[in-house]
C-alpha cells in the first residue's frame, strides 16, 4: 500500500495540526463528502489537536531539559553541572569586620570569643543576625581597681569578622540501606562555606574537612564531599572506603553551618552585641561602643542557570588548577560572588613584563573597591591553585569616566513624543548601552555603535552628532606635596586639556594646556588662576603631557581643597575609546550627558 501523500509533519503549532488532519480525512474514501465544521466531528478533531499539540510541547520540553544549553528547569541545570564536576555557589553570607572593648569582672585572662557568638547589624533592608564562625582569644590590656575595691580586666577585641546567618544544625544516621549514600540538607539558604561535619562514631567525635577532589584521598581520610541537588538544597556524602572514609552502620552525623539572607544582609554600617561575653566566660562585662573597621560586604546570592550555564563548563575545562587567564578568571568568578568582572594580565601598567607575577583586575557588583583583607583572602586561595613560584597580585580597577554632548537632528511630525520625551528616552538609550557595552574590562567604547542606538530609538530622530571627552577622577591628600600621574592610555588631541578647580596656596586654580594667546597643545601642563585681578593671567608651568599615550605628568603641588576630587578632562583623537589592564570605561549618566535636539 502507498505511503499516504497528505500526511504533513512539519507543523506542531494547534491549527496545523488540526488542518493536517482535515486534509489526511479529506483524502480517505470514508471522509472525503464530511463537513468537517460541523458541531461534533469539530470538536473531536480539536480534541484530537489538542492532545496532539500537548504531546508534542512535553516531549520538546523534555528534550530541551536533556542539554545544558537548552534545558529552563534549575533542576535540570543542576544536573547536567553536576556531571561537570561543577558545585553551583550556594547563598554567601556578607562578612564585616569589627572591634570594641569590654570591661569585665571575675574573668582571667585570656577572654573567648566562641564560635557562634551573635552581633547584630543593620542596613535599609532591616536588622540580620551576625555570627563568629571560629574561636577568638584575646588578652587583657588593662587592669584597675574602682571605688568599691573591685579588679576589674578590660579586653580589647580587635579585628574580630562576623558573618551575616545564624547557625542551625542537621542530624543524621548512618544507614547503609541508603542506597544512594546521600544526606540532604534541609535549608537551601545555607553557606556551604560554612559547613562543618562531626561524625560521632563509638562515642568518640571525628572532624571530617570538605574534599573538592580526590587528590591524596586515602581509605581512612576523614573527608566528605558536596553536590547539588533538586529544590536548591545540597546534599553530603562520604567516601567509598577507598577513596575517603566511610563511617560504620549507626554513626551519627552532626552537621552544622550558617542560613544566610544572601545579598541582603550587605551594608550593614552598625552593629550591637546580642550575647554578653563576660557572661558566657563565667563573669560580667560591659561594653564599649562597637567600631566597625569594615562594614558588610560580600553577600551573594545562589547561584542562578545563566552563571551555572557560563561557569559549568569553564570550570570544567580549569580542572581545579590556575593555569590560563580563563583558568584564573572561572575560578574567582566561582568562588567570589562580589566580584562582577575579572581581568588577568602579565604586563604592567607601564607595558613591562613582570616574569613571575600574575596580576589580577577585579570589580565588584556593588563598585566599591575590595577591602585589603579580602585581596589577601582571594590571593591566598589562588596560591593554592596556581603554579609553583607564580605570585598573584590583586589590584582595583582604574576608571576613565566618558562625557558626552549630542545634538539629536529631528522630524517632529513624524513622532508623538516632545523633545523632553525624546532626550528621556535618548538618556535611557545611553544607560542602556552604558550597562550593556562598558562598565567591565575589556569592552571599549564604540561612537558609531552609540549614534546607531541613539538613531534607532524613535522614528522621529533623523540623526545625531556626537561628541565624547573623557575624564579621570583623583583624590590627593591634603596639605602635602603630592604628584599626579593621569594615564588615559588613548591618545588625546593636544589643546583640550583641563580641569576642574582646586585651591592651592588659597587661590583657586585648573590645569590645562591651552592658554589662550600664549601657549596651546605644545605639551606643557600649567596650574592656571582662576579669577585672577591681575591684566596679565597668572599661570606656572607644573607639568607635561605625551599626546600620544595619553599621559599627563603633574608635579608636586599642594593642595588646600579639591570638592569631591579633582577632574582632569580631555578629548579622545580617535572616535573610538579603549582600555587594557586594570582600566574600565564608564559613562558619566549623572552629569556627563548633555542631549540638544533640533528640527531638520
Amino acid at each position: 500500500m502507498a505511503a499516504n501523500s497528505s500526511l504533513n509533519l512539519t507543523s506542531l503549532d494547534f491549527d496545523g495540526i488540526k488542518s493536517n488532519f482535515i486534509n489526511f480525512l479529506s483524502s480517505q474514501e470514508t471522509f472525503k463528502d464530511y463537513n468537517f465544521a460541523g458541531s461534533n466531528i469539530n470538536v473531536l478533531l480539536d480534541v484530537l489537536a489538542y492532545n496532539t499539540y500537548l504531546n508534542a510541547f512535553y516531549l520538546n520540553m523534555v528534550a530541551s531539559e536533556m542539554f545544558l544549553d537548552s534545558a529552563q528547569k534549575l533542576d535540570s541545570v543542576i544536573s547536567h553541572a553536576k556531571e561537570l564536576n561543577y558545585l553551583p555557589r550556594s547563598s554567601r553570607s556578607s562578612v564585616a569586620v569589627i572591634s570594641f572593648d569590654i570591661d569585665t569582672v571575675g574573668i582571667a585572662s585570656p577572654i573567648i570569643v566562641p564560635k557562634g557568638s551573635i552581633f547584630s547589624g543593620t542596613n535599609s533592608n532591616g536588622s540580620f543576625i551576625y555570627v563568629t564562625t571560629e574561636e577568638n582569644y584575646y588578652n587583657s590590656t588593662n587592669t584597675y581597681v574602682d571605688a568599691s575595691n573591685t579588679t576589674h580586666t578590660v579586653f580589647s577585641i580587635s579585628n574580630l569578622s562576623i558573618y551575616e546567618g545564624s547557625y542551625v544544625q542537621d542530624t543524621f544516621v548512618i544507614d547503609y540501606t541508603n542506597p544512594s549514600k546521600t544526606y540532604t540538607l534541609s535549608n537551601p539558604n545555607i553557606d556551604t562555606d560554612s559547613l562543618s561535619i562531626i561524625v560521632q562514631e563509638n562515642g568518640t567525635n571525628s572532624v571530617f574537612t570538605y574534599a573538592e577532589n580526590l587528590y591524596g584521598l586515602s581509605n581512612t581520610s576523614n573527608v566528605f564531599f558536596i553536590q547539588a541537588t533538586a529544590n536548591q538544597q545540597f546534599q553530603i556524602l562520604f567516601g567509598d572506603g577507598v577513596f575517603g572514609y566511610y563511617p560504620l552502620n549507626g554513626d551519627i552525623v552532626y552537621a552544622n553551618y550558617i542560613i544566610t539572607s544572601g545579598s541582603d544582609g550587605t551594608g550593614c554600617t552598625k552593629f550591637n552585641a546580642s550575647q554578653n561575653l563576660g557572661t558566657i566566660n563565667g563573669g560580667t562585662g560591659n561594653y564599649s561602643p562597637l567600631n566597625v573597621l569594615s562594614s558588610s560586604t560580600g553577600g551573594a546570592n545562589a547561584e542562578g542557570i545563566e552563571s551555572i550555564r557560563f561557569n559549568g563548563p569553564r570550570y570544567y575545562q580549569t580542572q581545579g588548577r590556575c593555569v590560563t587567564k580563563a583558568d584564573y578568571e572561572t575560578i574567582i568568578l566561582q568562588n567570589f560572588p562580589e566580584i562582577e568582572s575579572v581581568n588577568v594580565f602579565t604586563n604592567t601598567i607601564d607595558g613591562i613584563i613582570e616574569y613571575g607575577t600574575v596580576y589580577i583586575a577585579v570589580s565588584t557588583f556593588s563598585g566599591s573597591v575590595l577591602t585589603d583583607s579580602r585581596k589577601a583572602d582571594i590571593e591566598q586561595f589562588i596560591g593554592k591553585l596556581g603554579v609553583i613560584g607564580i605570585t598573584v597580585k590583586l589590584i582595583d580597577p582604574d576608571y576613565i569616566f566618558i562625557t558626552l554632548n549630542s545634538l539629536i537632528h529631528m522630524d517632529f511630525s513624524n513622532t508623538t513624543l516632545t523633545s523632553t520625551g525624546i532626550i528621556s528616552n535618548v538618556e535611557n538609550g545611553i544607560q542602556s548601552y552604558n550597562t550593556n557595552s562598558l562598565q567591565k574590562f575589556n569592552t571599549a567604547f564604540r561612537l558609531s555603535r552609540l549614534e546607531t542606538a541613539i538613531n534607532n530609538i524613535d522614528v522621529g530622530i533623523l540623526s545625531n552628532e556626537t561628541s565624547a571627552k573623557i575624564y579621570k577622577v583623583f583624590s590627593p591628600s591634603l596639605n602635602m606635596p603630592y604628584p599626579i600621574l593621569c594615564n588615559y592610555f588613548n591618545s588625546v588631541i593636544p589643546g583640550t586639556i583641563s580641569s576642574s578647580s582646586f585651591i592651592s596656596g588659597g587661590k583657586s586654580y585648573i590645569f590645562t594646556d591651552n592658554i589662550a594667546g600664549i601657549d596651546a597643545g605644545t605639551g606643557k601642563i600649567y596650574q592656571y588662576q582662576q579669577s585672577s585681578t591681575s591684566s596679565t593671567p597668572n599661570y606656572t608651568k607644573i607639568g607635561s603631557v605625551d599626546y600620544s599615550t595619553g599621559t599627563i605628568n603633574i608635579n608636586q603641588i599642594s593642595f588646600n581643597n579639591i570638592g569631591g576630587g579633582i577632574k582632569i578632562f580631555a578629548t579622545p583623537e580617535n572616535k573610538d575609546i579603549y582600555c587594557l589592564n586594570n582600566i574600565i570605561l564608564e559613562i558619566d549618566i549623572t552629569n556627563g550627558i548633555n542631549l540638544t535636539t533640533i528640527s531638520g
